[in-house]
């Protein structure tokens, strides 16, 4: 599946956007008088990641893998490559540093509308992948619209034997990231887990503004989560 980069469905919208820059300005001043901000941000990020993965993952991998991303993210000139995602694979994961990451058997579809990439042809579809995300067109759209990109078009590919949705939900939290933005945590409970396999549906036919909109929403939400917790430490 190639996502469109330049199509209605995913030109940024004023009303998002700019609610999500208000936001992000605010938080911005918490985030530099509050250190725990940061700390308890990454705690409900792996919390949440645990809930929706269930014993799949171990907590230190998630943590370990969560902060290599916001590392890699925070660099003079951050960039996310192939060599990037298998190291984040392996550390999500436990593998060995040698391990052959890519998976050698057909993916089952996520859903009715998922069409994974053949096995023999990973290899060059990831490379294929990563050089869209390094293009001038790539770079003009907004990080929200980066990461949505970036989720769908690995979740699509389905490229490891696990792990692969955490695996591109981190790797879409680069792009975030990178812009200042805290990375991306979708609430485990069961109502927003419902909204957004739907919305995942939706994108995975073509419809991929529902999803910039969810999570430019979630993205609030995790601004102002970890502000209160913060605030809450301080008192």
């Amino acid at each position: 599946m190639e996502l469109p980069i330049f199509n209605d469905n995913l030109r940024s919208s004023g009303s998002w956007s700019a609610a999500l820059a208000q936001e992000q300005e605010e938080w911005n001043r918490e985030r530099a008088n509050l250190p725990a901000v940061e700390a308890r941000l990454r705690e409900h990020q792996v919390s949440q990641m645990l809930k929706i993965t269930g014993s799949q993952l171990a907590s230190a991998n998630l943590l370990e893998a969560a902060a290599k991303v916001s590392a890699w993210a925070g660099e003079p000139e951050a960039k996310l490559s192939p060599e990037r995602l298998f190291e984040l694979y392996r550390t999500l994961t436990g593998a060995t540093a040698d391990a052959d990451v890519l998976r050698r058997t057909e993916a089952a579809p996520i859903n009715a509308a998922h069409d994974p990439t053949p096995a023999i042809l990973l290899a060059k579809m990831i490379d294929h992948a990563f050089d869209w995300f390094s293009t001038e067109s790539f770079a003009e759209l907004h990080p929200v619209e980066q990461a949505t990109i970036a989720y769908m078009r690995l979740l699509d590919m389905h490229p490891f034997p696990a792990a692969n949705e955490p695996v591109a939900m981190l790797s879409a939290s680069f792009y975030t990231e990178r812009a200042g933005l805290p990375p991306l945590v979708i609430s485990a409970d069961e109502v927003t887990q419902a909204r957004f396999a739907q919305t995942l549906e939706a994108a995975f036919r073509m419809l991929t503004q529902p999803l910039v909109e969810m999570f430019a929403e979630t993205l609030r939400a995790t601004m102002q989560h970890s502000a209160v917790l913060a605030i809450d430490d301080a008192q």
